[in-house]
């Protein structure tokens, strides 16, 4: 990960190898607890958050923001990516 952002730039190559990664190791993941459904419901909600923020950002995009507007969809978004990152943590920490 810490590779795929050292030039602070990610590429459409770079973005989908990882999300190929990520796929992969779901896979394994899930097959490891076939019993668990809501990791079966997880990975198609991630695509869906996705896939929600890339439209939102087109349609901002549509309206040509000004610097502030452009600044403000980035904080607002990365913050909610943050709450999600800080429940993984949260949630893990007790394995």
């Amino acid at each position: 990960m810490k590779q795929l952002y050292a030039d602070q730039l990610m590429t459409t190559t770079e973005f989908a190898g990882l999300r190929d990664d990520a796929d992969r190791l779901f896979e394994e993941l899930k097959a490891t607890f076939p019993k668990n459904g809501y990791l079966k419901l997880f990975e198609p909600l991630a695509d869906v958050v996705v896939e929600a923020m890339q439209f939102a950002v087109l349609e901002v995009r549509k309206g040509k923001p000004d610097a502030e507007a452009k600044a403000l969809v980035r904080q607002s978004l990365g913050f909610q990516v943050a709450y999600i990152k800080a429940s993984l943590d949260r949630l893990t920490q007790s394995l």
